[in-house]
């Protein structure tokens, strides 16, 4: 049996065939929880699964040729086409060649990279005469057409090569040290805390974004600002700060840093939410968040996780024989790079390649409801790239309401219900899973030890044991709910959550690996993390005291 997936062929699940092919298909719940809607999932996302295998094959990598993706009642699944014995030893020394770059000069491959991406936005803007968020209302329907035509086959898939290369090599090498580190030291790298250690000490551009953030929280202090900050509503903020000079000269350098940082959507993988520098409300609340921060988090933990990292290293390579200590610390030198890159990366593309796709889309959308193609701009989002072209131009001869009604539906049954976490074998899962490490990025299978007696067990973890009160939070738009000091549960975070990590005293996720966004910045941040727990916003609820355990990656709910 084929289940549909919103007229996108190519997703369908085949209940008879893929389990038997593949094994299992774990939920991708770091990315595709809440359900991705149709029109991101079939041209965003579309160039992501692309990418994977067109680097795969690109780097020859010995035991994997990229992803496959379903989509089931709404949710995507994701699992490795892996390759036969005989491919794997014909591909390896080509492999071996082509990852040469990555391992022995790993800035000098991104670095560019970042570059290019910045200049190719820059210029689909600037060639168009584009700047602020409302001057894409100028262009007309053909001159949107074009951009979006563009922006769909061209700015898309170049930044989809470029991001998946840059994933599928730094992970496979942070996959192929995780295996040596269990070979040498017989332990489960994600959840040992000296692993851990020694991913640390890395400041990637969104930290630095958001330092910049902080320094205009200052900022807003030392003018006296902060009374206009107390209204509940982040619009009522921005009308409070007209009212004054200085509060006008504190806004004027808040534009000046959306024109450069604010393109960036709330959620990373979707075009139905807005971006800050479409609704500048959204970093408001950040901010406030910030303003009673008389120092910058993520400062005071760096110096000493730098020197923890550093310890760590001498000692760990001590207890090594010699023939073995230049192999391991050229990977771990690799290993530690993926880490940085997972967060740096976001910037350049996630944040910004989504942000100028829900600046297009919603521009349609706009025109679409005026022209009576649909009912309402946000219908745009259950669309399909071919269906945008369709009616472009002869707008108003065009009804687009029947494609909407059906996948709206589709969509709206899948966004109530909790998806099951795999078809197939589960315990097939850690073996492809170890033969692809890219697929840590977007699914996970915890690590069960019944002899701990846990609540719930991680695939990844942050070091650190904290007990606290949790707070289960769903989305990046309620961080404001948070209180100083509590646990934050969440179905996974991205860089649009790293505000909150100044704030909350651990973390627990029911996605994410040892190089996903909450494992990473809890441990930049000294916060107690256990990642990838698959129920941990189901089992918990806000208000019940819980204990994490990163050292071990398990978690205890004391109130029950």
């Amino acid at each position: 049996m084929l289940h549909p997936a919103y007229d996108l062929t190519f997703y369908e699940f085949d209940d008879e065939r893929d389990t038997q092919i593949y094994d299992v298909l774990l939920c991708d719940l770091v990315h595709g929880k809440p359900p991705f809607k149709p029109l991101y999932i079939g041209l965003g996302w579309y160039w992501y699964v692309y990418a994977i295998s067109n680097t795969a094959e690109t780097l020859q990598l010995p035991t994997t040729k990229g992803w496959d993706y379903r989509v089931r009642d709404g949710y995507p699944y994701i699992t490795a086409m892996r390759t036969t014995e005989e491919e794997a030893k014909a591909r390896e020394p080509v492999f071996r060649e082509k990852i040469k770059p990555f391992i022995e000069n790993f800035d000098g491959v991104w670095d560019p990279y970042k570059i290019e991406l910045l200049k190719m936005y820059k210029e689909a803007k600037e060639s168009r005469g584009l700047k602020d968020w409302d001057d894409i209302k100028k262009l007309s329907n053909i001159e949107l057409l074009r951009f979006f035509l563009d922006y769909a086959f061209v700015i898309n898939r170049k930044e989809a090569e470029i991001h998946m290369l840059m994933l599928v090599a730094t992970y496979y090498i942070n996959g192929l040290f995780q295996q040596m580190w269990q070979e040498i030291f017989g332990k489960e790298a994600p959840i040992d805390p000296d692993f851990g250690r020694l991913m640390t000490g890395y400041e990637a551009q969104d930290s630095r974004v958001f330092r910049e953030l902080w320094q205009l929280a200052r900022r807003a202090v030392d003018m006296g600002l902060e009374d206009a900050f107390k209204p509940e509503e982040n619009e009522a903020v921005l009308e409070e700060l007209e009212k004054s000079d200085k509060g006008k000269e504190w806004l004027k350098a808040y534009g000046d840093f959306l024109v450069e940082h604010g393109w960036r959507c709330e959620r990373m993988h979707a075009y139905d939410n807005p971006a800050w520098i479409e609704k500048p409300s959204l970093a408001i609340g950040r901010i406030k968040l910030l303003l009673s921060q008389e120092t910058f988090a993520f400062d005071d933990e760096h110096d000493r996780h730098v020197r923890a990292r550093e310890k760590t290293e001498t000692e760990v390579l001590a207890k090594l024989p010699a023939e073995q200590k230049e192999w391991f610390s050229t990977l771990l030198k690799s290993a530690q790079k993926s880490g940085y890159w997972s967060e740096d990366h976001t910037y350049f593309c996630d944040f910004y390649v989504g942000a100028m796709g829900r600046w297009i889309v919603t521009e349609f959308g706009r025109r679409f409801a005026e022209a009576g193609c649909i009912d309402d701009p946000e219908d745009i989002h259950f669309l399909h790239t071919y269906e945008i072209r369709k009616a472009a131009i002869p707008m108003g001869n065009v009804n687009l309401r029947p494609y909407v009604e059906r996948r709206k539906e589709a969509w709206e049954k899948a966004y109530n219900l909790d998806p099951p976490p795999f078809y197939g074998d589960i315990t097939k899962a850690q073996e492809i899973l170890r033969s692809d490490p890219t697929l840590s990025v977007s699914s996970q299978v915890p690590i069960v030890r019944e002899e701990l007696k846990a609540d719930l067990y991680g695939a990844a973890a942050a070091p650190g044991v904290v007990e606290g009160v949790a707070r289960v939070i769903t989305g990046a738009e309620r961080l404001a709910e948070l209180q100083e000091g509590e646990i934050l549960v969440a179905p996974g975070t991205s860089a649009a959550w790293t505000v909150a990590f100044s704030l909350i005293s651990g973390l627990i996720t029911d996605g994410g690996g040892a190089l996903s966004h909450p494992v990473i910045m809890a441990r930049e941040y000294g916060i107690p993390c256990v990642a990838g727990c698959v129920e941990g916003t189901q089992k918990i609820q806000t208000g019940q005291r819980v204990k994490i355990d990163g050292d071990l990656g398990i978690v205890y709910i004391l109130d029950k």
